[in-house]
């Protein structure tokens, strides 16, 4: 009889170990259903990709244009507020885009000089710094950002021989359009003479 009594709990055990063993939800995934998901999931990427490539070309060209529109745009702004002319040179042959102001022989002397009527007059054209990148000139060259490889320069009327200036007054010197191509797709950047608007337009 004592034998018995001291069987009856560990059969009681067992079968409570049981229940609670099956009671468990099955944690995590099986191979199959892994390779389900992830053949699912090369199947979007397949029939996604066309749209995503043409995004990202549209992004990156986006990007060499808005390059072309803040320079204008900059210098324009900055021929207003300074009352000095600046230049703004877009160069298909090398893919470069650069801003100098004009610096006048009069701001090399001191207050103390006889200045004469010439050296008021003459002057030179000088890098102006660029706003987001202190203690570097503004210059960019396409070809040297990652973000911009393999955009071109096709076509600028504000090439070396064509710069374009702003004057006091915002005024642009010409007008003009500049245009940036990868592969297929391009983008024109405009400048309108009269008004001094910078537009984008495939």
């Amino acid at each position: 009889m004592p034998d018995i009594m001291k069987l009856e709990p560990s059969v009681h055990k067992d079968s409570c170990a049981k229940h609670k063993h099956q009671r468990q939800p099955r944690a995590g995934f099986t191979l199959l259903e892994t390779l389900i998901v992830l053949l699912l999931m090369g199947i979007f990427v397949m029939l996604s990709w066309p749209q995503l490539s043409s995004a990202l070309v549209e992004a990156r060209l986006s990007g060499a244009a808005d390059e072309i529109v803040n320079a204008l745009e900059y210098a324009q702004l900055s021929a207003m507020t300074s009352g000095s002319k600046t230049r703004v040179l877009i160069e298909a042959s090398q893919d470069r885009i650069e801003i100098k102001h004009y610096k006048s022989s009069a701001d090399l002397f001191n207050g103390g000089d006889v200045l004469l009527a010439s050296d008021i007059e003459s002057g030179t054209y000088e890098f102006m710094q660029h706003p987001l990148k202190k203690g570097f000139d503004y210059e960019i060259f396409l070809s040297n950002e990652i973000r911009f490889k393999g955009i071109d320069i096709t076509l600028s009327d504000f090439d070396t021989g064509n710069p374009i200036f702003f004057d006091s007054l915002g005024a642009p010197s010409h007008g003009g359009t500049a245009t940036l191509s990868l592969g297929a797709r391009q983008i024109v950047v405009t400048l309108d003479q009269l008004t001094g608007k910078v537009t984008m337009s495939n």
